[in-house]
C-alpha cells in the first residue's frame, strides 16, 4: 500500500526522545504482509515456512514502542483504532534499517488515526536494566576493565569482562555503583556535535545509515558517554539499585558477571529468601543463621555414606564373583549377573573375577571356554548388556530378539549393548532365558 505520509526514523522516535511517554496519538503510515528474513533453520526445512501465520507490519508516522535494537528487547504494548476504541496487540516491533515495523496480525489501512500504549511495568523494568548496565560498565571503566559484551535476561542480565574479578574489586564496584545512584546524577541523550568529542561507531548496526540516520549518545554526567538507541532513565536515581551476583568463566580467560538491577533486585532477594527459608524450615530443620553449618555436616556425612556403600558393594561384588568362579571351576560354561539398580556393582563384579582369573586358575578363560553376561536395568527404563565369552554372539542374537530395544555390537568373544527401554515382560524372558543356559 502506499504510505499516507513519512514515518520518523529510528534515532529520532518519540520514545528515544522521550521514554517516559506512555501514551501517544500517531497515524499509519504503512500496512503489509511483513515477510521477515529466512534464517539458517527457515532455509532448511521449507515445510514450516508455509505454516507459519501471517504478520502484518504497521509503519506510524511516529512511535513509543522502541524496536528491538542494542541490545535491548522491543516494547510490548497496544494500538488503539480511532474513533471506535478497538485495541490490537502488538506483537513485536523490528528496525528495518532506519524504520519501526510494528508486528501485528491484521492490516490497518494507512492514514488512519491511532493511540499507541506501552506496556510500562516491561518499560520501565529495560530502562533500569539498560541503564544499570550502562552505569555498571562506566565504572569498570574506571578500573581499566572494558566491558566486552552484555545481555539483558528475563530476570538476570550479565556483562563480559576480560578476567575474573576478585571479591574485593566487587565490592568496591558494588559500593561505588550504588553510591552514584544514591547521588542521582542527571542522564541525557545528545548528539555527536552536542557532545563535542569523537564518538566510537563501530559498534552500530552495519544496516544502520549514518548518513541519514542519527547517532544517539547517552551521557551520564561527566562520568560516561557511550552511542546508544535504547531508551533510559534520566537519572541514575531511577536505578534504585544494582546487585551484583556471581561470575562464570568464559573463553579466552573472559568472565561473565551476573547482575540485577532495579525492582528485580527485591523480587529476586524475596524468591532466593522464601527458597533457603524453605530449604531451612522443612528440609534441614535449623535457622537460615544454621543452613551453612547443616550443610556441611551433611555433605561429610554422605561422604562417610558413600565411602561404607563402596566397601559394601566391594565385598559383595567379591562374593559375587568368587560364586561365578567356583561354578565355573565345576564345569559351567555360562553365568550371569542381573542388577535392577547400581550399574557399577557389575562393574564390581567383573573385575573381582578377573582377579580371581588372574590368580593362577588356568582352566578359566573368559575369551575361549566360559562366557559371562552382566546385565542391568529395571521396566520402564532401560539399561545396558555386557558379554564376555565365546558364546557372545549366540546370546546377544538371542537378546536382540527378545528385546526390542536393544541395540549394540562388539567382535567375537565381545558384545556390550544399550536397552533404551523395557517393553512389557521383556526382561522376565530375559533373566527365563538366561536361567535356562546357565544350569
Amino acid at each position: 500500500m502506499t504510505a499516507a505520509a513519512t514515518s520518523t526514523i529510528v534515532g529520532a522516535l518519540s520514545c528515544q526522545k522521550n521514554s517516559f511517554l506512555k501514551t501517544f496519538n500517531t497515524q499509519v503510515v504503512s500496512s503489509y504482509e511483513f515477510v521477515p528474513p529466512l534464517t539458517s533453520k527457515d532455509k532448511q526445512n521449507k515445510k514450516s515456512q508455509s505454516t507459519k501465520p501471517k504478520e502484518f507490519g504497521i509503519e506510524f508516522q511516529d512511535t513509543i514502542l522502541f524496536p528491538e535494537g542494542g541490545g535491548q528487547p522491543y516494547d510490548k504494548g497496544t494500538i488503539t483504532i480511532l474513533p471506535e476504541n478497538r485495541i490490537i496487540d502488538v506483537k513485536s516491533v523490528v528496525r528495518d534499517k532506519l524504520k519501526a515495523v510494528h508486528l501485528v496480525d491484521e492490516l490497518i489501512e494507512p492514514g488512519t488515526e491511532v493511540t499507541l500504549n506501552v506496556d510500562w511495568a516491561r518499560r520501565i523494568d529495560i530502562m533500569q536494566q539498560h541503564t544499570g548496565q550502562h552505569l555498571l560498565s562506566a565504572v569498570f571503566d574506571t578500573f581499566g576493565l572494558e566491558t566486552l559484551s552484555w545481555s539483558m535476561g528475563d530476570e538476570i542480565n550479565y556483562i563480559e569482562l576480560p578476567e575474573k574479578i576478585n571479591d574485593e574489586l566487587l565490592g568496591e564496584v558494588q559500593e561505588r555503583v550504588n553510591q552514584l545512584i544514591v547521588e542521582g546524577i542527571p542522564i541525557s541523550v545528545v548528539t555527536p556535535d552536542e557532545h563535542g568529542h569523537e564518538v566510537d561507531v563501530s559498534h552500530l548496526p552495519d544496516d544502520y545509515d549514518l548518513s541519514k540516520g542519527i547517532v544517539r549518545i547517552v551521557k551520564i554526567g561527566e562520568l560516561d558517554a557511550n552511542p546508544c538507541c535504547g531508551t533510559h532513565l534520566t537519572s541514575t536515581a531511577q536505578i534504585q539499585s544494582i546487585a551484583l551476583l556471581h561470575q562464570a568463566p568464559v573463553r579466552g580467560g573472559h568472565s561473565r558477571l551476573f547482575f540485577t538491577c532495579g525492582a528485580r533486585v527485591a523480587n529476586v532477594l524475596r524468591r532466593e529468601h522464601e527458597l533457603l527459608r524453605e530449604v531451612a524450615t522443612n528440609q534441614l530443620s535449623c535457622s537460615i543463621e544454621a543452613v551453612a553449618e547443616k550443610v556441611d555436616l551433611l555433605s561429610l556425612n554422605a561422604r562417610k555414606t558413600n565411602s561404607s556403600l563402596n566397601s559394601l558393594l566391594k565385598e559383595l561384588a567379591g562374593l559375587e564373583a568368587a560364586k561365578i568362579f567356583e561354578g565355573f571351576k565345576e564345569g559351567k560354561k555360562v553365568a550371569y549377573v542381573y542388577r535392577a539398580d547400581l550399574p557399577d556393582y557389575l562393574t564390581a563384579v567383573n573385575k573381582e573375577l578377573l582377579n580371581l582369573i588372574n590368580g593362577g586358575e588356568s582352566s578359566i578363560d573368559l575369551n575361549n571356554t566360559q562366557t559371562l553376561v552382566l546385565l542391568n536395568g529395571a521396566p520402564p527404563s532401560g539399561g545396558t548388556v555386557k558379554i564376555t565369552g565365546p558364546e557372545a554372539t549366540a546370546i546377544q542374537t538371542e537378546l536382540k530378539q527378545k528385546l526390542s530395544n536393544l541395540k549394540g555390537g562388539g567382535k567375537g568373544s565381545s558384545f556390550q549393548g544399550k536397552i533404551t527401554k523395557f517393553e512389557k515382560g521383556e526382561l522376565e524372558t530375559v533373566l527365563k532365558y538366561l536361567d535356562s543356559i546357565c544350569t
